[in-house]
C-alpha cells in the first residue's frame, strides 16, 4: 500500500489519484495537511481562492487532518506504520508537521519517500544563515529512503545539497494529457466561430497566455512583445488568460491594441482546454517559475510553447522536436523573435502532433510505473531487513 502525505489537493494530482483509484493498480491513500478553510484556501498572489471546480469529479481514498500539533502527529505516524505501507511519499519537508511526521516514521522503521520541486537555480542561500541552511536541507534530505523529484533540476537538487544519492522516481507535476487532449479537439472544431466573434480573421495568428499576473510570471513582458509582433504580423492576435495585482497595468498595456487582444480575466480549471484549443501558440514568460504546468497542458491540447528560461518544465518537456523553445528573461525582443518563427512555422497538425508526442513523455502512467517500482524497492529492503 502507498500513502502520499501532501499539503493539499491540487489540479493536477487529484486526477492522478483518481486514476489509481479507479483502475485498481494499487491501494494507495491520500493524507492532506492542510484543512480547507471556508470557501476555500486562498491564493496569496491571486488574492481569491483559484477555482478547480474540475476536482469534483475525482474520487479516491483521502482525509484531510484536523489538527496538526505534535500530538496529532505523533498519532498519525503510529497509525500510519500499524497498517504496514511498503512506502509513505512525503510531498516536501514544509509545513513543519511534514518533517516531524518524517522523523516519527523513521524512528518507527518506516520506509519514507521525499517529493521535492526545488531546483539549484531557484533557490539560494546567503551568508551564514544561508550556509547553515544548506546543511540542515542536505540533513533531511538524508533522512529519507528514497527520493521523488518532479524532474532532473530537482533531482540535481537532492544530490548537490545532500552530498549523497538514494533510489529516485520521478512524481511529476504531470497533468491530465487525454482530457486536455479531448477537451481541446473539441474547442479547436469551434475556432472558426470563435474568430468570428469576436472579428478576428480566419488566418488569425492566435498568442496564449495564462498566468497569474504578477511580477513573477511577468505579463508584461508577453503584451510588450505583442506589441512588437502586430506591426510585423497584422494578422497577430493575443488572448490573455488571468489575473492579479498587475491588473492595471495590464489593462493600460493592452488599452492601445484594441480588440486584438481579449482578457477573459481568470477562468476555472474546467475551461482551460477551450482556450487552448483556439491558440496557435502558447507562451509562459514568467522569469523565476521553477516548474510550470501549464507547459505541459498546452503541448497536450497540441499547441507549442515558448518559455522563458526561468521556467523548469521548459528545460525537460520541450525537446528538439518542434514542439517549442525558450527565449531570455524579461526579453521582449527574443519572445517576438520566436513568436515571428512560430507564425511562418510547419503545418499545424505535424505540430500538434509533435507537442502531444512531448506531453506524453510526462504523462499519468510513467508516475504509476514509478510508483510500483519504489514500492517494490522498498518491500524487497523490507524483506531483506527481517531475513
Amino acid at each position: 500500500m502507498l500513502f502520499v502525505i501532501q499539503n493539499r489537493e491540487t489540479q493536477f494530482d487529484a486526477p492522478l489519484y483518481s486514476l489509481i483509484h479507479q483502475t485498481g493498480c494499487f491501494p494507495l491513500s491520500v493524507i492532506y495537511t492542510t484543512p480547507l478553510e471556508p470557501g476555500g484556501n486562498q491564493d496569496a498572489e491571486l488574492g481569491f481562492s483559484p477555482r478547480w471546480d474540475h476536482l469534483s469529479t475525482h474520487t479516491y481514498s483521502q482525509r484531510t487532518l484536523r489538527h496538526t500539533g505534535p500530538l496529532a502527529i505523533w498519532r498519525l505516524a503510529r497509525g500510519l506504520r500499524r497498517q504496514t505501507p511498503s512506502l509513505v511519499v512525503i510531498c516536501g519537508y514544509y509545513p513543519r508537521c511534514h518533517l516531524l511526521l518524517a522523523i516519527l516514521l523513521r524512528l518507527r522503521g518506516q520506509r519514507i519517500g521525499l517529493r521535492s520541486d526545488n531546483t539549484l537555480e531557484h533557490t539560494t542561500f546567503h551568508g551564514v544563515r544561508g550556509r547553515l541552511r544548506r546543511l540542515c536541507v542536505g540533513a533531511i534530505q538524508r533522512l529519507f529512503h528514497t527520493w521523488h523529484p518532479v524532474g532532473d533540476q530537482a533531482l540535481a537538487y537532492l544530490r548537490t545539497l545532500s552530498g549523497s544519492n538514494r533510489p529516485s522516481y520521478r512524481f511529476a507535476y504531470a497533468v491530465d494529457n487525454d482530457w486536455f487532449a479531448a477537451q481541446s479537439t473539441k474547442a479547436r472544431v469551434s475556432r472558426p466561430q470563435f474568430l468570428e466573434e469576436q472579428g478576428w480573421p480566419q488566418d488569425a495568428f492566435v498568442v496564449l497566455g495564462i498566468m497569474k499576473w504578477t511580477p513573477r510570471e511577468d505579463p508584461m513582458t508577453l503584451v510588450a512583445a505583442f506589441q512588437k509582433l502586430r506591426q510585423r504580423v497584422p494578422r497577430a492576435r493575443l488572448i490573455l488568460v488571468g489575473d492579479g495585482p498587475l491588473r492595471d497595468a495590464v489593462a493600460a498595456a493592452c488599452q492601445p491594441l484594441g480588440n486584438s487582444v481579449i482578457r477573459p480575466g481568470y477562468v476555472p480549471y474546467s475551461q482551460l482546454p477551450d482556450w487552448y484549443g483556439r491558440a496557435d501558440v502558447f507562451v509562459h514568460p514568467a522569469p523565476d517559475e521553477p516548474w510550470g504546468v501549464s507547459v505541459t497542458e498546452a503541448l497536450a491540447c497540441g499547441v507549442p510553447v515558448i518559455a522563458a528560461d526561468g521556467v523548469g518544465a521548459a528545460r525537460e518537456v520541450l525537446q528538439e522536436d518542434g514542439c517549442g523553445g525558450t527565449f531570455p528573461n524579461h526579453n521582449a525582443e527574443a519572445l517576438m523573435d520566436a513568436l515571428m518563427n512560430r507564425a511562418t512555422d510547419v503545418e499545424a497538425s505535424q505540430l500538434a502532433n509533435a507537442c502531444r508526442e512531448a506531453a506524453d513523455r510526462w504523462h499519468y502512467r510513467q508516475t504509476i510505473e514509478q510508483f510500483k517500482l519504489a514500492m517494490q524497492t522498498a518491500e524487497a529492503c523490507e524483506v531483506y531487513r527481517h531475513t
